[in-house]
């Protein structure tokens, strides 16, 4: 038994229709951009930090609010040390470093370092880190606006056979 509600008008179908697909179309837009930054507390694979150069702490908003440049020390049994002091886009040093620990070719731990420790950013605020222009983290402040934080990760290597058989690694 058919009434004439239960008829659609072939207009209004399609604007019913379009709108459906634009509703759709946002969900995705969003799961596209939500999906390329990390979560607080999420790593991404840290990948090969031995040849870091530069270092952005980022807000929420995008903007970079501390940067520095990784020095790097190399000890004698070939563990590499990078490390840098922030600033503020003014140039003023602030109270906080971020440093990559890699371990030498000979090292037990084959497991890479980043460590992060700031004060005086704003408090209970979302913050990412950029390593040479890629996410690497997020984290959130506390109540005073800092942060102190270790993540471990595989080193990245590609191992090679030596001609007497032994497996040499190498950072790449």
């Amino acid at each position: 038994m058919e009434t004439e509600h239960d008829e659609i008008d072939p207009r209004q179908e399609r604007k019913l229709l379009l709108g459906l697909m634009g509703v759709c179309g946002l969900f995705l837009a969003v799961g596209v951009v939500l999906g390329s930054e990390p979560r607080v507390g999420q790593a991404l694979v840290l990948g090969n930090l031995s040849e870091a150069h530069f270092v952005e702490i980022r807000g929420a908003d995008g903007r970079t609010v501390l940067s520095g440049e990784f020095r790097t020390v190399t000890d004698s049994s070939g563990s590499i040390e990078r490390d840098a002091a922030l600033a503020d886009g003014s140039g003023s040093n602030v109270i906080g470093e971020v440093e990559i620990d890699i371990p030498g070719a000979n090292a037990l731990n084959r497991r890479q370092e980043l460590e992060i420790d700031i004060i005086k950013l704003a408090p209970r605020a979302t913050f990412t880190v950029f390593i040479d222009d890629r996410p690497v983290t997020a984290f959130n402040t506390d109540d005073r606006g800092s942060i102190d934080l270790e993540i471990e990760s595989a080193l990245p290597d590609r191992v090679a056979r030596s001609s007497s058989g032994l497996a040499i690694a190498s950072l790449q």
